[in-house]
């Protein structure tokens, strides 16, 4: 009996061996034919470019920006309503159940989307690089300089009190535990700063006033006003994730001066020797390729130095954008930013449960934020203009498109969630703040710009 019962032993180990090494040796081919763990990853990505392209037709229909609709499909889609799937530390969805799924398939899920988003990020931040241009900022001159600089420092101010004389006050838990509220107070602080010239900009150009001396220098404010917030941002983060005190300060600063030295002599010199010498291969998709790898390398770069990722591939887009032999990168560019883009906005409402914030005291919350965020950039943006010549209706104007939020501000909250400085409630707040802020402002701004604006479009001078 024992002496079959090693036989029959023997021979399912060696049946169950014979398998094993018959796996091993599938191709890759073979096992992707039999089954995959990242089938509901594939199903998902298709379901959400659907549900993409769909939300950008319904927002330019109702004339939306497009990051509305994909934030607010990412919500529909996140744990606020259906719980396709939830992107916190255990990821879940519920429909795993009815598609027979492990755990292990939805964590796989949850890594590919959330590369795709950390990828979008840097796309994005890119993007906003590539639209710097320094003849813009030349011809604007001081009323932009003015306008952005109050632009940032006021929101930094009102935020940072915004903390002890809100979020301290109320009862709802809004700071992480473990969590200084003097690091909250600068990071919504810093969140506050970034202004959207996306959204501006399309109005303009609806209503036929991109070339008025307001819209002008609206843009150029919004860009410079990108490039301080994105480097004080960048700080704040090295700043906050420094435990060695002076030391640790002085440490930044140098890297900071190392990095932008570095970017300076890749700009002056770097991309442009490489450009004359990629040319004589007449191949059109070079520029693509040289202007992904080197956002990549400089976002590993800053990280290498303790800044933030998105300054890296920000910079990286100001280099890019502004080398004569990559003008119509934009247009090389758009197919693979059209579809990559969205999934940040998406990932936001995957990431965040906005049941919270329906309670009465995180809605006044919000409203607070609002009113900060809008009223600061507003008094930036007249007081800069104002005082510069322009009229009462072009102040305002200016004031009134400077306090847009959109991509950069959900870039820095997502950011401050991540670092563990915001709670998912505050996270969240955030996030409705900034869509209140574009479903408020957008009427207002269209019956500015038609109205206090003149008919004459003439065009801001170069003196």
């Amino acid at each position: 009996m024992i002496t079959n019962f090693k036989i029959v032993f023997s021979i399912n180990a060696i049946i169950r061996i014979c398998t094993d090494i018959k796996s091993y040796n599938k191709s890759p081919i073979d096992k992707y034919m039999a089954t995959s763990d990242f089938e509901f990853a594939f199903l998902l990505i298709g379901v959400f470019l659907t549900l993409i392209k769909g939300s950008q037709v319904v927002s330019r229909k109702f004339g939306l920006p497009d990051v509305l609709g994909e934030l607010v499909t990412g919500i529909i889609m996140g744990p606020t309503f259906l719980g396709i799937l939830y992107l916190k530390n255990v990821p879940t969805s519920s429909i795993s159940d009815f598609l027979h799924m492990d755990q292990l398939q939805i964590e796989l899920t949850a890594t590919v989307i959330n590369f795709i988003s950390e990828f979008a990020v840097l796309l994005l931040l890119f993007k906003v690089g590539m639209e710097v241009d320094f003849d813009d900022l030349k011809r604007v001159k001081v009323p932009a300089f003015l306008t952005a600089g109050l632009g940032i420092i006021l929101p930094l101010v009102g935020g940072f009190f915004l903390v002890y004389g809100v979020i301290s006050m109320v009862s709802l838990n809004l700071v992480p535990d473990g969590v200084d509220n003097v690091n909250v107070a600068i990071f919504l602080g810093a969140t506050l700063t970034a202004t959207s010239i996306g959204i501006s900009t399309r109005l303009f150009l609806d209503l036929d006033k991109m070339r008025t001396k307001v819209a002008q220098t609206v843009v150029g404010s919004a860009i410079i006003d990108d490039i301080i917030a994105v480097a004080l941002f960048s700080v704040i983060v090295a700043y906050l994730g420094d435990t060695q005190g002076s030391t640790g300060i002085l440490s930044i600063f140098v890297n900071i001066t190392i990095f932008f030295f570095v970017c300076f002599i890749l700009f002056k010199y770097g991309i442009p020797y490489f450009m004359t010498k990629t040319k004589k291969y007449h191949d059109s998709s070079v520029p693509v390729f040289v202007s992904i790898a080197f956002m990549l390398y400089m976002a590993v770069f800053a990280q290498a130095l303790g800044l933030a990722p998105i300054i890296g591939a920000f910079v990286a887009g100001v280099i890019i954008g502004n080398e004569d032999d990559y003008l119509d990168i934009h247009r090389d560019f758009e197919p693979i930013t059209s579809w990559i883009i969205p999934f940040f906005f998406l990932d936001i409402g995957l990431s965040v449960n906005l049941g919270d914030v329906l309670d009465p005291i995180a809605f006044i919350v919000a409203l607070v934020i609002v009113t900060v965020a809008v009223l600061s950039k507003f008094l930036a943006g007249f007081v800069g203009t104002y005082f510069q010549g322009y009229t009462v209706g072009e102040a305002r104007t200016t004031g009134l498109s400077m306090a847009a939020r959109g991509e950069v501000t959900l870039i820095f909250a997502f950011t401050g969630y991540s670092y563990g400085y915001f709670s998912e409630l505050l996270y969240g707040i955030i996030i409705l703040a900034v869509v209140l802020i574009i479903f408020i402002l957008i009427p207002i701004m269209k019956f500015a710009v038609k109205n206090w604006l003149p008919s004459s479009n003439k065009p801001i001078s170069g003196d």
